[in-house]
This record gives structure tokens, C-alpha cells and sequence, in this order.
């Protein structure tokens, strides 16, 4: 499969949007205490992190930095069903700002990103976490697939599409599934700049997660 276009701000909500599924389980439910595996956080702080991720984003974007900015996290104790509507309120903050972004950057520990870069960057944070979360509580996600196939070919470009799935790509390349010819490196990173300054070569991690 071949993505004919690079990840969009709309992608972001897109993506938002897929998570809808596990609003299903209560916010009383003993399940939301799961662990989501393969991080160390239950399900609960899994979906605390998303949202986190996208506010860190929107200031970067908003402020055009240079450098990274701080950024509060873990606030007021709040049902997870307001965490899962303050991803969905974030996703479409993030996307209003990337519209407006047009072709300046913004710093990212990956590297100097455009809005596409961004977009991917988001689309991964939401649907990867989501799915963690999902698997802890039981539920089952349904990736939409274009919006896959547009991330994996824009911030994982080493990655042969015509391999499976592009959701199934993306999970892989994140070491949530297993697919031959796919790479699982703990150290996975994003090519967020631009791909006309790609190297060639699959991206590490140069610097520790900024959230643990």
C-alpha cells in the first residue's frame, strides 16, 4: 500500500475520534487500574499521557520554539472520561495551531518539525497509547487505516508499507505487534523534519523520554 499524502492536521482529530470506543468502560470500573503494557502505567495515566502530549505539542507549535518548553502535567485528579474528552478537546487545539503553522517549524526533541512531522508525531502518541490502553481494559480499536498509512510513510519512511496493514505497521514499528521485515527497536524515533532531510536510515532515540 502507498500513502499518497502526508499526515494532516484533521489526521490528529481523526485519531481522537478512534479512542471514542473505550468510553465504554465506566470511570468506576477496577479496570481503568490495568496495567498498559509495554509501559508501566495503568490505563488511566495511559490516557493522562496522551493528552499531556498533545498540550506539550500545541505550546511548541503555538510558540514556534526553538528549544523545549515546560510544560504541567499530572494536575487535579479528574474521571478518566474527562481525560478522554480533554484528548479529544486537545487533538483539535493541536490541529487548529498546525493549520496555522503553513510552512514554519517548532522544535521537538526528533528534530525540527514541520506540520506534517507534527501531525505523524500526534497521530502516534494517540493511536500507539490508545491502543495500550485499549488491550488493559479489554476493549478493541479500530485504527483507520489511511490515517496509519499517512503516518508510517511520513515519520517511519524506512518502513515498507506493502508489509501489512498500515495500523498494524505502525503498532510494530512501536513494539505492540510483530510483523516480519518490521523492526521493533526500543529506541524507535520520528522523522519530524521534513523528509527531503532524511538521511536514509531508520531514526533512534538520542535522548531519554521526556515522560515517565
Amino acid at each position: 500500500m502507498t500513502a499518497s499524502a502526508e499526515p494532516t492536521p484533521d489526521d490528529v482529530v481523526s485519531a481522537a475520534k478512534a479512542l471514542h470506543a473505550l468510553t465504554a468502560i465506566p470511570d468506576h470500573s477496577p479496570r481503568w487500574s490495568n496495567t498498559a503494557e509495554p509501559t508501566q502505567w495503568t490505563a488511566t495515566h495511559t490516557i493522562e499521557h496522551i493528552s499531556d502530549a498533545l498540550l506539550f505539542y500545541s505550546g511548541q507549535v503555538a510558540r514556534r520554539a526553538d528549544a523545549k518548553l515546560p510544560v504541567l502535567r499530572d494536575g487535579r485528579d479528574a474521571p478518566v472520561s474527562e481525560h478522554l474528552d480533554n484528548v479529544l478537546s486537545s487533538a483539535h487545539v493541536l490541529a487548529a495551531l498546525l493549520r496555522d503553522l503553513a510552512e514554519e517549524r517548532a522544535f521537538h526533541p526528533s528534530g525540527s518539525a514541520d506540520a506534517p512531522g507534527w501531525a505523524g508525531m500526534a497521530v502516534t502518541e494517540i493511536l500507539v497509547h490508545g491502543t495500550d490502553a485499549a488491550r488493559a481494559l479489554g476493549v478493541g480499536l479500530i485504527l483507520p487505516e489511511n490515517v496509519c498509512a499517512r503516518t508510517v510513510s511520513r515519520v517511519f519512511p524506512w518502513i515498507d508499507l506493502t508489509l501489512a496493514r498500515p495500523p498494524e505497521l505502525l503498532l510494530a514499528i512501536t513494539g505492540r505487534f510483530s510483523i516480519d521485515g518490521v523492526h521493533s527497536d526500543p529506541d524507535w524515533w520520528w522523522q519530524s523534519a521534513p523528509l527531503v532531510e532524511w538521511d536514509g536510515l531508520p531514526r533512534r532515540r538520542d535522548v531519554k523520554p521526556g515522560w515517565t
